[in-house]
């Protein structure tokens, strides 16, 4: 197998003396299946990791194995406690197997095989070598057929050096073309896309924030403009409401007027139904006087004339319980008076029984008007005519008595009306205070109602602004991490390519020093070849040297670019930031003076 391999660069002899040397044979072995297992493991995984990526790509899903397993995990985890997709991502790839193997030591291996085919290439030109060198046998005259024959086979050993940069070269073009490592990246890239698909992106939530914040601020302007007309507008229906008061209280000023007009002539008539009454008790005292007299007189007529005198004596006791009824009626009218006078509020029911009481009495004074005509007409028949002018003059006192009362019932009669229209005007005052009491009930839940949404619509935007602030400390804490992150990848790759770099520059030191104390010590062609070698080794040490250098100050170049691009960005983002805060600042300190001011207009009016 492997003789029919060589027969494809070399001819058949040269085959078989490659593959004469036991070891020889063992290297070339260990170097073919090397990198044919190599290719295999290496095209196996790229295939997979670009199925992977194709499959996302074109479903723009994680159902295929091991993203849904990974995407289960990142559900459950982020349930439990908050986790950064890039971290999660990193950490889930980095044990991700393939081949029982983590993917990216698989990686790692396939990509060290190019070193290790140069190495083993050189391991075996250095152990034909030596081989050969040992083989020589400087005793005797043989020693020039020896190191002819040496000559002659040397270029063997170096196949396996050629076989082995031919391998490095082939399996660096493959890695090249099929980039496992750069499909990995892209698949960790989109895989964490996908992740932060669920969840708003830093940036975009704090635009989204700021377009919010941006919008609670349209929205408490309009709200204050129509809080401010809602205002204004309450102002002009209070302003109405104290004109109206102002109106009401001029028509109270004008009932009350009227009212003391109407007490005062209250007052009066008390004071003439005093007199009245007065007199009225003066003309009763001078009747039982006359009375008394009478009686006198009668006790001092003749005896003969006893039954005319029980007679007397029985109309003396019915005026006397006719006097009494009078004086006691009078007295109730006296008290039903005071009552009118210090409860106004149940006069008219009182002015009525009054009424009815002072019927009563005139009813009962025309029964004593008649009946003491029929007694003045009996006295008249019994005692002549002076009798009669004496009762006379009572009746007639009796009768000014009686117009007096018919002249009090009569204005009594009137005061029924009076209190019907004090009481009408009272419950219009009292409906149109009810209904200004009703306007100024609204307005302050209007104004209460407007003062609660500010104060919400004040706590969102209180919370917004925190939110803010913590999605923008997050997203600072995000990238100074991802710049961190970043630096550490590149110092590791610096220290790794330095690393490799010296081990390359120490194997081409030592097969330089090597190759060149042999070329020291060897002629002709031999040397010829071998400084030609070592320039080919060397130069392509070199290019190899400034490839990675140029990457790598590619790779600085454009990390301090993006780190710039960030910090001037996040700078940017924060001047910004900051002049909306401080707009929206000065925009609440001029609500908060205008509440304020609208606040002591409002304690002035309802001063």
């Amino acid at each position: 197998m492997l003789q029919l391999i060589l027969e494809l660069f070399t001819s058949e002899q040269t085959a078989k003396d490659i593959l004469a040397n036991p070891t020889t044979e063992l290297i070339f072995m260990i170097l073919f299946t090397t990198f044919f297992l190599a290719i295999l493991v290496h095209i196996s995984l790229f295939t997979r990791l670009k199925k992977i990526r194709n499959y996302i790509d074109t479903t723009n899903r994680l159902d295929m194995e091991p993203l849904s397993t990974f995407k289960a995990e990142y559900d459950r985890v982020r349930q439990e406690e908050p986790v950064k997709p890039e971290t999660f991502v990193q950490e889930k790839f980095s044990g991700w197997r393939v081949f029982n193997v983590p993917v990216v030591n698989l990686i790692k291996m396939v990509q060290m095989t190019v070193s290790v085919f140069i190495l083993i290439g050189v391991l075996g030109t250095f152990i034909g070598l030596t081989i050969s060198l040992g083989s020589i046998n400087g005793a005797g005259g043989q020693l020039v057929e020896n190191v002819a024959a040496v000559l002659s086979g040397i270029d063997v050993a170096f196949y396996t050096s050629i076989a082995g940069m031919g391998l490095s070269l082939a399996m660096t073009v493959l890695t090249k073309v099929f980039n496992t490592e750069h499909m990995l990246t892209d698949l960790m890239l989109k895989f964490e896309s996908q992740l932060e698909a669920t969840e708003q992106d830093g940036m975009n939530r704090l635009i989204d924030v700021s377009e919010s914040i941006n919008q609670s601020i349209q929205y408490l302007q309009e709200t204050n403009q129509q809080s401010l007309t809602g205002i204004e507008q309450a102002f002009a229906g209070f302003q109405e409401y104290t004109s109206g008061l102002q109106q009401s209280a001029k028509d109270l000023a004008a009932f009350n007027d009227g009212l003391a007009s109407n007490l005062e002539t209250f007052q009066e008539l008390f004071a003439h139904m005093k007199e009245v009454t007065d007199g009225f008790g003066e003309s009763t005292a001078k009747l039982n006087d006359n009375f008394d007299t009478l009686f006198a007189y009668f006790k001092k007529m003749d005896r003969n004339h006893e039954q005319m005198a029980q007679t007397m004596e029985n109309t003396y006791e019915r005026i006397k319980d006719v006097s009494e009824t009078q004086a006691n009626t009078l007295q109730q009218f006296e008290k039903s008076a005071e009552e009118l006078k210090a409860f106004t509020s149940s006069i008219l029911e009182e002015q009525q029984s009054m009424h009815t009481a002072f019927e009563k009495i005139t009813q009962k004074t025309n029964d004593l008007a008649e009946k003491m005509d029929a007694h003045n007409k009996e006295f008249k028949q019994v005692f002549g005519s002076d009798l009669s002018a004496k009762l006379s003059g009572i009746i007639t006192a009796v009768r000014e008595l009686s117009k007096d009362f018919e002249k009090m019932g009569g204005s009594i009669s009137q005061l029924p009306e009076a209190l019907e229209v004090i009481n009408q005007t009272q419950a219009e005052y009292k409906h149109l205070l009810s209904e200004r009491f009703d306007d100024l009930k609204e307005f302050n839940r209007t104004f209460n109602n407007h003062l609660k949404a500010h104060s919400e619509e004040s706590k969102d935007f209180e919370r917004q602004m925190r939110d803010a602030a913590q999605t923008h400390e997050r997203l600072g804490t995000q990238n100074n991490q991802l710049i961190n992150e970043i630096n550490k990848t590149i110092s590791q790759m610096n220290h790794s390519f330095q690393q490799r770099e010296n081990q390359v520059e120490a194997s081409m030191d030592a097969i330089k020093k090597t190759l060149s104390d042999y070329v020291a010590n060897l002629e002709g062609k031999l040397g010829e070849k071998l400084d030609k070698v070592a320039r080919n080794i060397d130069d392509s040490v070199d290019m190899t040297n400034d490839g990675l250098k140029k990457e790598f100050q590619e790779i600085r170049r454009l990390s301090e670019e993006v780190q710039q691009n960030n910090a001037r960005y996040i700078q940017q983002t924060l001047k910004d930031l900051g002049r909306e805060i401080e707009e929206l600042n000065r925009q609440l300190n001029r609500m908060g003076q205008q509440l304020e001011n609208n606040s002591g207009r409002l304690r002035q009016n309802e001063y």
